[in-house]
């Protein structure tokens, strides 16, 4: 075994190789753990005779110095085009749904309008999430209405940040070796191998999908003392959900724990407080008249005992993949404290799962406040007393095969599963067609296909009380407006309808309504009013 004790490059050749296999994802998710594990079983049997890390590391720290910027701007522009063609084929293949990607593709078509309505909500759409920042993105919508916009910009505000990561590290290290490694690989921590974020990139969308570059640019402001842009980006950040005051109270904690300017972080902290009880109890509330919210309601519901099993995984999950230095170093950690108790607060257990869009705020900070500790554990004496035990380098081994087994889902394989199938493509030429042939029309579609309407009068069929199938508004459920056509595709994803089947032989039993005989895919019923006005029919009966 000498080969193997003096080539420090054999453990770290399988563990590129394992996340080569698992970046391809080929043959299946979990493969890439055989070269990872058998990578760090060498490393394990290395560090038992190495003076230190650069032994075993060595290989790795060095190809930091054999990248050229050139080539990982072509990387993450590689990335960002992958990501963004694997967010267009998920709405190709049906894989968005009108949550969240229909709702506030509605909401944007309506504000291009100059309109802030939200036909689901039949509402302000303020009434539910308070989003006015994202209003930018209704500009585009201007120029061509589809929601590629949002999701587009869900890509960039992701793939930007890391380079706004690499700019706070060249401010953050004194060593510029230092910054220069931390800074790639905390980028590419964040690209590929933390979850939490990873799995928001790939839920749908999100108006918060767009505060992680706003969130680092804010801690980059603060630290270079340009006051008014700190101060512009936090009130940019409040118009991104009703709880953005979480960031402007983890702002306020650190600058009180860390630094001089304690006045302007007690102000900070102050300030967050009132917002998100100003925005969540008195704006939001005035803005759906006063009725009760159908998402944001379950958030008043608050339980910080409840699913303390769940909510300890979770804290777990977030923590772990950054070593739990956050925790342990806790005057920086408390950075993301505010927002993970938002997190922690919640009764529905989606929130603290990481796996849909709800670290939007935590990883973000998060990942700052892991930049400060590195530095203050290479800036002290921690990392010099450890390093040379043997117990330190294997548990730091053991912790990086654990990290391993939390990776999200390959980019690859996700990819792949993307790609709209020729049926798919089929039923996308039914829905343009009848979206020409119904502009002026209101419309109740399923979950699926939602994403496809760009119109003011949007309606969402689902199973409502009583009934298999029925036309309802999101949040009240208060009435069921009537519609000109109801479209359906059995095949496709029907969230919020448990039986397909009985809700259209339900239509099909209306005596009011008719169905369209002209589609092979879509199951289009016509309302007999519409066949009526269309044949120029007069004194039509009301429909209720």
């Amino acid at each position: 075994m000498p080969f193997i004790k003096n080539n420090n490059k054999v453990g770290l050749n399988f563990l590129v190789g394992g996340i080569l296999v698992w970046w391809a994802g080929v043959a299946g998710r979990d493969l890439y753990m055989v070269l990872v594990l058998i990578g760090l079983l060498i490393m394990i049997f290395q560090v038992s005779d190495a003076k230190n890390f650069k032994d075993v590391f060595g290989s790795f720290i060095s190809v930091r110095e054999k990248i050229s910027p050139l080539t990982l701007t072509f990387l993450l522009f590689f990335h960002g085009v992958l990501l963004v063609i694997t967010a267009i084929f998920n709405q190709y293949s049906y894989q968005w749904n009108i949550w969240d990607v229909g709702i506030y593709s509605n909401i944007l078509f309506n504000i291009s309008n100059w309109e802030f309505y939200s036909s689901y909500y039949q509402s302000h759409n303020w009434g539910d999430h308070f989003t006015p920042s994202m209003s930018f993105i209704s500009l585009l919508f201007s120029l061509y209405p589809s929601t590629h916009w949002m999701t587009l910009s869900k890509v960039f505000a992701y793939i930007i940040s890391p380079l706004i990561i690499w700019e706070i590290c060249w401010k953050i290290f004194q060593n510029k070796n230092h910054a220069s490694f931390f800074g790639i690989a905390i980028g590419f921590f964040w690209l590929f191998f933390y979850s939490p974020i990873v799995n928001s990139l790939y839920f749908a969308f999100h108006p918060s999908a767009l505060a992680a570059p706003a969130i680092f640019y804010a801690f980059l402001c603060l630290i270079k003392k340009t006051w008014w842009r700190f101060a512009f980006t936090l009130l940019f950040l409040i118009g991104l959900k009703e709880h953005m005051g979480a960031v402007w109270i983890g702002f306020g904690l650190y600058m009180i724990l860390n630094t001089s300017h304690k006045k302007s972080g007690t102000f900070l902290v102050i300030s967050g407080a009132l917002i998100i009880v100003f925005v969540m109890w008195v704006v939001m509330p005035f803005y759906r008249n006063y009725e009760p919210a159908w998402t944001t309601g379950s958030i008043a519901n608050l339980s910080l005992f409840e699913d303390i099993p769940g909510k300890l995984l979770y804290l777990t999950k977030i923590l772990l993949p950054l070593g739990f230095l956050p925790l342990f170093l806790w005057k920086y950690g408390i950075l993301a404290g505010p927002a993970i108790g938002v997190n922690l607060l919640a009764s529905y257990k989606g929130i603290y799962s990481t796996i849909y869009h709800y670290d939007d705020l935590t990883a973000p900070l998060l990942f700052i406040a892991s930049i400060l500790c590195l530095n203050h554990i290479i800036s002290s004496d921690i990392l010099k007393r450890y390093k040379k035990k043997l117990l330190f380098r294997r548990m730091f081994l053991f912790w990086l095969g654990i990290v391993f087994t939390l990776l999200p889902a390959s980019p690859m394989r996700i990819f792949w599963e993307s790609i709209p199938s020729s049926t798919d493509w089929e039923i996308l030429e039914e829905l343009r067609k009848f979206d020409q042939m119904s502009k002026s029309k209101r419309i109740a579609v399923q979950s699926s296909i939602g994403p496809y309407f760009q119109r003011k009068e949007l309606q969402w069929y689902i199973r409502s009380k009583g009934q298999q199938c029925e036309m309802i508004s999101h949040i009240y459920s208060i009435r069921s407006i009537p519609v000109d056509y109801v479209v359906l595709i059995p095949g496709k994803g029907h969230y919020g309808i448990d039986n397909i089947e009985l809700c259209l032989e339900e239509l099909s039993n209306n005596h009011k309504v008719l169905r369209a005989t002209e589609y092979k895919h879509l199951v289009v019923f016509k309302r007999l009013n519409e066949i009526k006005s269309a044949l120029g029919l007069k004194n039509l009966p009301s429909e209720g």
